[in-house]
């Protein structure tokens, strides 16, 4: 008898979850999607760092020094300015990871004097991949400096050690990682309770048995929209508020930029989250469709916004799939103002990919809020 409940207990609980395709969707091909995003971002390795040349001998030792940074594909060889300013302004910018600067007068030293100097500028906001990128510049370095001597030795006998570099690291000197990753926790908590605290929030109403009842209100379904979104808006507007002046206190982090700039983007970045939430409500039936929603499309957009690792050392795939995903964006914004300083002249693309990201997610939702109500 014992035995003949349980199985019935058992059919039937499998009966129901396979009859809702949702949950079984979530719990079957959300955990393959985030194995196979997880395997291909989260790597230790640092590669197609955008390299900025300045070559200014422009003979075969500097050609030979440009393709042993570009030969194993760490370096990319990405832009060739004028001159040295234009270098340093790419750095600023964040068009490129890094510049080499060789002088012109780098193959006469090399043979006469037997020594010659470069410079390399590292843009130091990623600690991590910056450390890296030193690295493998040494290792470089190291070897050239090998092929050099057994290339030139029968010409000058005094190439002991040829070739010495100078790497300056800008925006931040000490290396400190707290400064590449604070930016980007702050840019997940954003994400995660603007997303989820919405949708949950809105799925409430379906729970409790009340949006018949929020239907019978004389009232547009415009301003009970507007009545979800301005007070979780407010609410992560100031926990955001809190995190940055946690994050200066307890980080040293620095701030170079615009207050304001910063402010605004940051609000409009929590209104496309709280709207990504209202538009996950607007189809589920339930809290724990919503959570499981929510959670789902959260950790893509973690994953390949540049939160934790560099979106340059993603295959090309997911770079492309990084230009639709909101967080790369603000983040890119996010450090540009706090670290470097510099205004919409610089991230103006980034500036105006938010901007409509707003626009079509506030409609998306507006739009999907609207059509349940009716």
């Amino acid at each position: 008898m014992l035995n003949r409940r349980l199985s019935a207990l058992l059919i039937k609980e499998a009966t129901e979850l396979l009859r809702n395709r949702q949950l079984v969707i979530f719990l079957t091909i959300a955990p393959i999607i985030s194995m196979v995003i997880f395997g291909y971002v989260l790597n230790s390795n640092v590669t197609n760092l955008r390299l900025s040349i300045l070559d200014q001998n422009q003979v075969a030792i500097s050609r030979e020094l440009v393709d042993a940074f570009t030969a194993n594909h760490v370096f990319l060889a990405d832009r060739y300015p004028h001159s040295q300013q234009d270098l340093t302004q790419q750095v600023e910018r964040g068009q490129v990871d890094a510049g080499l600067m060789i002088p012109s007068n780098f193959s006469r030293d090399l043979l006469q004097t037997g020594k010659s100097e470069i410079a390399v500028v590292i843009d130091g906001i990623n600690a991590y991949t910056s450390g890296l990128a030193k690295g493998y510049i040494t290792e470089i370095i190291t070897q050239f400096n090998l092929d050099l001597l057994k290339q030139y030795q029968p010409v000058s006998t005094q190439l002991e050690i040829p070739l010495r570099s100078q790497i300056t690291f800008r925006y931040n000197p000490g290396m400190l990682d707290s400064w590449f990753f604070v930016p980007g926790v702050i840019g997940v908590i954003m994400t995660l309770s603007a997303i989820l605290a919405a949708a949950v929030e809105a799925v409430r109403e379906k729970d409790q048995g009340t949006l018949e009842q929020l239907l019978m209100t004389p009232v547009a379904s415009t301003a009970i929209l507007i009545s979800k979104i301005v007070p979780i808006s407010a609410l992560l507007t100031g926990t955001l508020l809190v995190c940055f002046v946690t994050a200066s206190w307890v980080f040293q982090l620095p701030f170079r930029g615009n207050l304001f700039l910063l402010l605004f983007f940051s609000i409009l970045y929590i209104q496309i989250g709280v709207a990504i939430g209202l538009a996950i409500s607007t189809f589920s039936k339930n809290k724990l469709q919503t959570i499981l929603v929510g959670i789902f499309l959260n950790i893509p957009i973690i994953l390949l916004g540049g939160a934790v690792t560099a979106v340059n050392s993603m295959p090309l795939l997911f770079r492309w799939i990084a230009q639709i995903n909101p967080l790369y964006h603000y983040l890119v914004i996010f450090r540009s103002i706090l670290l470097k300083g510099v205004g919409l002249e610089v991230w103006w693309f980034h500036a105006i990919a938010m901007i409509l990201f707003a626009a079509l997610t506030l409609l998306v939702s507006a739009n999907r809020y609207r059509n349940q109500l009716s």
